[in-house]
């Protein structure tokens, strides 16, 4: 049975990370039988990414989650350290690299962060256009290396922007979301000042992440 409480009610989105972008999405159609949708560029970043809906089972609808592939971008040139970001030059293959979530009160969860010494970075705001032009504006937490690889999530704010999530993009089902930590009873603890108390955090040798995804053409686990 799919057990929806490992999903946080804050999701915002998945990232996957792959070398080559075009082959990525490739990859991920092959697995799931879904084609991811082409988001846009992160000009002056180096990156662009694909989106493909996310639609966890039992979740109302019009829930705002999506998956993002995100790859070096072949029409800009790599960033002269060759640090992208979010970590994604470390790709080897398809690679759940980190994650976002929404908090209903961004400004507050930075300063609680804050006062609790977590290090998330810096609040960045960012911008891209989408496929059809329209321009996306953001802000969000920002820190690399990704803090506990990528397994602690970065906080996200869409201000007045459209939410990418309520565009038409295909999906897939989300079945299971989980977070390996070496220190889990710390791992909670950053979670429920961040806004993701609720995400499932089991003890492990490492941190990593844990997704399942179903999509018609099969099931892709990380």
């Amino acid at each position: 049975m799919d057990d929806l409480s490992t999903i946080p009610a804050n999701l915002d989105h998945l990232i996957i990370t792959v070398p080559e972008l075009e082959a990525g999405v490739a990859e991920f159609e092959r697995l799931t039988g879904v084609r991811a949708v082409a988001g846009g560029s992160h000009p002056g970043r180096g990156t662009a990414n694909y989106l493909v809906g996310l639609a966890p089972t039992g979740w109302e609808a019009g829930a705002h989650t999506y998956l993002e592939i995100l790859g070096p971008d072949a029409q800009q040139k790599p960033p002269a350290d060759g640090i992208l970001p979010l970590d994604a030059h470390l790709a080897q293959g398809l690679t759940l690299q980190t994650w976002a979530i929404h908090p209903h009160a961004f400004l507050a969860k930075v300063a609680g962060a804050n006062t609790e010494g977590i290090d998330f970075g810096e609040v960045r705001d960012m911008s891209r256009e989408t496929a059809d032009g329209t321009l996306l504006e953001w802000r969000l937490t920002s820190r690399s290396p990704l803090p506990s690889t990528g397994t602690q999530p970065f906080l996200i704010d869409w201000g007045e922007s459209t939410h990418p999530a309520e565009a038409s993009l295909p999906s897939v089902e989300l079945l299971e979301f989980t977070i390996e930590s070496p220190d889990a009873e710390d791992t909670r603890r950053v979670l429920d000042v961040l806004g993701a108390g609720d995400a499932q955090v089991v003890e492990g040798k490492e941190y990593r992440l844990h997704a399942r995804l179903r999509g018609p053409g099969g099931v892709l686990e990380f």
